[in-house]
Order: C-alpha cells, then sequence, then structure tokens
C-alpha cells in the first residue's frame, strides 16, 4: 500500500481535487495485485482472470510473478490469447477432458508460459481491434511431439501487470474499451462543480439580497445538482487511484454510479412535474397516482439496469457484450422512449392552459430539455450498432456527459432563483407578495372569528 503526500501551499483540497492530483502524478500501473491460484486434478481445465481490450497495431508490455506456496515442482499453464483463441479453449476444453484438445490449439496459443515462475513479454501481434483474455490451463507444454501434458496440481501466488506502450497517465493500464473515460469523469466533475457554484451563487444572492424565498422546484434542482456532483465525484476517486494501482476503488465507482442513476430518477420526476404544469400553470398536481406510477416503473426499470451493469462488471466479467445490448438496458432504453411522448404531450396540454407569454417560452425550453435528456440514450445506442464494441463504453460515457450537460444547462437558467419565482407562483413578482399577504390576511381574520 502506497501512501500519498500532496503539498499544494496551505491549501485544502477536498475530494476531487485529491483524485484528480492523482490521475496528474500516478505513474504506476498493476493489473492483479498478491492474487492466490490453487490447481489439482479435479479443477477445471480453463480458469479465467481477467480480459483486457487491446487496439490494433498496438503493443502491450505484461510482466507476471508467480511464488510457489507448496513444496511441489508441479506447474500449469499461464496464458494470454485473443478472442478467437478464448473462444475454441471454451468449445474444447470446458465440455472435454483430453490433451488433444489442447494439441490442436498449440499454434494459437502464442503467448504461453509455465508458471510458478516469471514472466515478462510484450504483446505487438494483434491485427485488429478486439479484447485478449488473461487465463490460467491445467496443462504444462512437453515439447513439440507431444506438446501439452495434463497438470496434476499446485499453489501459487501471482502479481500481474498489463500496460500499453507507449501511454500516458491517463491511458498507460486502461483497456481500450476504458480508455479516455478518467478525463470524461474528470470533466463531468468540473463540469457540474461549476453548474453547482453558479445555482448557489444565485441562491444566495436571491436569499441575502433579494430577500426571496426559494421556491421548492428550485430547492429539488440544486439538491439535484449536489447529488450530480457527488457522483461524478467517487467516480472520479474510483479512476484516480486505477491509474494508480490498476485496481482502484470498485465499490465507491459502483455507488457513484448509482447516485448518478438516482439523480436521474429524480430529474424524471421533475419532469413529469413540470409538464403536468405543477407550480407553473397549476396549483394542485391532478393525477397524482398516474404521475407517481409512471416515475415508480422508471425507478424499477433504472434500478434493473444498474444491478445489470454491476453484474457484467462483477460477475460477467469474460462477456464480451455490451450491457447496453441486454434486455435490462432495453427495457430501460424504452421506457425511456415511450415517456417522452407522455412528458410532451402532458407539456403540450399546459402550454394551452396557460396564457402568460413568459410561461409559455418557459415550457418551451422545457420541451426542448424533454427530447434532448429522453431521446439521447436510445439514439447513441442505435448509431453504436455500426462500430466496434470496443468503442461503446466511451461513446456512451461521452455522449451521455454531453447531452446531460446540455440539458442541465437549460434547467439552470429556467432554475435561476433570481427569475423563476416569477413563473413558479403564477403571477409576476408583484402579484406573488399580494397573494402571499392575502393569504396570511385570511388566516388571521379566520382564527379571530374562530375565538370569537
Amino acid at each position: 500500500q502506497r501512501k500519498f503526500r500532496f503539498h499544494v501551499g496551505e491549501m485544502k483540497l477536498n475530494v476531487c481535487l485529491v483524485a484528480a492530483v492523482i490521475l496528474f502524478h500516478a505513474t504506476h500501473a498493476a493489473l492483479f495485485r498478491q492474487t492466490s491460484y490453487t490447481y489439482d486434478r479435479h479443477d477445471g481445465e480453463l480458469r479465467f482472470i481477467a480480459k483486457f481490450g487491446i487496439q490494433e497495431y498496438t503493443q502491450v508490455e505484461l510482466h507476471g510473478t508467480f511464488n510457489n506456496r507448496t513444496a511441489t515442482n508441479e506447474s500449469v499453464t499461464f496464458a494470454f490469447v485473443p478472442y478467437e483463441t478464448w473462444s475454441e479453449l471454451n468449445r474444447l476444453l470446458v465440455p472435454s477432458n483430453n490433451c488433444s484438445s489442447m494439441a490442436n490449439l498449440t499454434s494459437m496459443i502464442a503467448h504461453h508460459w509455465s508458471v510458478p515462475g516469471s514472466v515478462s513479454d510484450t504483446i505487438s501481434d494483434n491485427t485488429e481491434t478486439e479484447y485478449w483474455f488473461l487465463v490460467f490451463l491445467g496443462y504444462v507444454y512437453v515439447d513439440a511431439r507431444s506438446p501439452w501434458q495434463k497438470a496434476s496440481g499446485t499453489q501459487f501466488d501471482y502479481e500481474i501487470t498489463l500496460t500499453n506502450v507507449p501511454s500516458d497517465v491517463f491511458t498507460q493500464q486502461f483497456s481500450y474499451d476504458m480508455k479516455g473515460v478518467a478525463i470524461v469523469t474528470m470533466v463531468a466533475t468540473f463540469t457540474y462543480l461549476v453548474l453547482l457554484a453558479f445555482q448557489v451563487a444565485f441562491s444566495t444572492y436571491a436569499c441575502v439580497c433579494l430577500k426571496t424565498r426559494l421556491h421548492l422546484l428550485v430547492k429539488l434542482f440544486a439538491s439535484l445538482l449536489l447529488l450530480e456532483l457527488v457522483g461524478h465525484g467517487f467516480q472520479l476517486a474510483h479512476m484516480g487511484v486505477y491509474t494508480q494501482d490498476g485496481v482502484g476503488l470498485a465499490p465507491l465507482g459502483h455507488v457513484g454510479a448509482g447516485l448518478v442513476i438516482l439523480c436521474n430518477c429524480f430529474l424524471v420526476l421533475l419532469f413529469l412535474l413540470i409538464s403536468r404544469g405543477w407550480q407553473l400553470t397549476k396549483a394542485v398536481l391532478h393525477y397524482k397516482i398516474v404521475t407517481f406510477v409512471l416515475w415508480a416503473l422508471y425507478v424499477v426499470f433504472s434500478a434493473i439496469f444498474f444491478a445489470w451493469m454491476v453484474m457484467y462488471q462483477e460477475v460477467y466479467i469474460a462477456c464480451v457484450d455490451s450491457p447496453y445490448q441486454s434486455w435490462a438496458a432495453w427495457l430501460y432504453q424504452a421506457y425511456r422512449i415511450l415517456l417522452l411522448p407522455y412528458c410532451l404531450y402532458e407539456l403540450w396540454h399546459s402550454y394551452r392552459q396557460e396564457n402568460d407569454p413568459l410561461v409559455q417560452n418557459v415550457y418551451r425550453l422545457f420541451a426542448m430539455s424533454f427530447v434532448v435528456w429522453f431521446g439521447y440514450l436510445p439514439i447513441t445506442v442505435g448509431v453504436l450498432h455500426a462500430v466496434n464494441l470496443l468503442e461503446w463504453t466511451r461513446v456512451i460515457l461521452s455522449a451521455s456527459l454531453f447531452f446531460d450537460l446540455a440539458a442541465n444547462f437549460v434547467l439552470v437558467i429556467l432554475f435561476c432563483p433570481l427569475w423563476s419565482d416569477y413563473y413558479f407562483q403564477f403571477n409576476n413578482h408583484l402579484n406573488i407578495i399580494d397573494s402571499h399577504t392575502t393569504r396570511y390576511t385570511l388566516l388571521s381574520l379566520t382564527e379571530k372569528s374562530v375565538a370569537l
């Protein structure tokens, strides 16, 4: 375990800045550390370790140390193979139990070593962008005439380092499908920090200088920005540690992703309330059950999709398909598509009931935000079917960041406390004060009447 010390004058760095410093100063990358492996004859002949995306005609350096934990000299084979060989190994070894199957794959397994021992190699024979797989094989290579023999059993500890060459701190040990994710996460965190700072500054000015009470929807939106910032900050911390040790803080990253999805759920609730004209054209929300049932379904589909994403990263690690190709992702995207026309219809209905031109313009801006936010993900996933699967994560994350920020930028303008009170209270500012005064006067008169 390494300890980091940062000297930046007398400034106190928050969590986001600490993660950013880690990103810039990290130089070492390791994929696995101090992991144990035990093999005997009853174990399977093929043991998966991890997959790593490699871009065509690029180099990857592999270093491994395997220390025997027993007095025996038995060994197994450690191999780094492309996807085609991995598929053949699964087809031939998993259902069978004979060395003749391995003999057919000798020419395909170019990078293999007998371990325990030390391994150091440079992989540069990849001719296409694809996943490569780190595996243990329950065989030992003998010679060309009788290449493979079944291993009897062994126990050892291993540490493997897998890095890109050449590379910088942001790409050194990231799989090709994850290259650029650290930069995108950093940009997202910084941008949401700026948006939240503007919202807080405007709210403080409105409360302190203008003596204005913040509307409930304004408070809700500010809370969503804060939640989004915290979620991206957790993911940035995970990425920052990942650039240092190749492992990262996976639980913290999952919590960050969950907070972002939770923020999206409450943002959908906000969209549903506004599309019904609540606090804009109507003081009372009608058909509450319908609104909250639609929102509850979105929460359920989001939770299912998030659970599938975590399972894809922690359980189905050997799967080469994108989680956005799963049934959970299609269900989540389909419901987003169905919600868009509903919200637009309700928004149009509220627009027709409104006579104030200012509020009508607000409805138009909300309609633009609805179309962008609900529509970008299904469209992006549809377009990505024409490109390599290893491009999906980076492109989807970048598109999500861009369109989320575009929609939130519009919402920051609409929910600015300096002018949002003019349309969130149905009339102009003077009438708001008069309406509050009238209401409190009526309450006071009612209390006096009851007392008499």
